[in-house]
């Protein structure tokens, strides 16, 4: 393995080469999703270990979450022809983001803050389920009997 881990040392304006241990850096784990070539320094994973840190990042990770399914759920709503496919797969990635929220978040961020978010993701659930359920009793008076 040729790999290099870098640290950043703020007071003494130094790089320290090295290797670090992530199994036993206790932090929270970002791996960079950022697609741009750079000709420097490549970094794979990131550990947070500064809690204000973390919470500052996780906050703006999560109120982006929120923001991208209240945009598709104004959408749906909007959109009254909407296939109950998809709204079924947005519900599940609801779902299992409330999940997320709660075994990997409710470890870094504040109980009340938790609470919030819960809550906010939980209506924009319930709104999409009473959509679906909408969409659903339309199809089926749609698909009722012919003659």
């Amino acid at each position: 393995m040729n790999e290099r881990y870098y640290i950043c040392d703020k007071d003494n304006n130094e790089i320290v080469y090295g290797y670090i241990d992530y199994n036993k850096v206790h932090g929270f784990k970002i791996k960079p999703q950022n697609n741009i070539p750079y000709e420097g320094i490549e970094v794979s994973r990131l550990v947070l270990v500064k809690p204000k840190l973390i919470e500052n990042v996780l906050k703006r990770k999560t109120k982006h979450k929120l923001n991208a399914y209240l945009t598709f759920l104004f959408t749906v709503i909007d959109d009254d022809d909407e296939d109950p496919d998809n709204l079924k797969l947005v519900i599940d990635d609801v779902a299992r983001y409330k999940n997320i929220i709660m075994n990997k978040y409710s470890k870094f961020l504040d109980k009340k803050y938790i609470k919030q978010l819960l809550n906010k993701v939980g209506m924009v659930e319930l709104e999409l389920k009473a959509k679906l359920k909408e969409l659903t009793k339309q199809n089926t008076k749609s698909q009722g009997k012919s003659r």
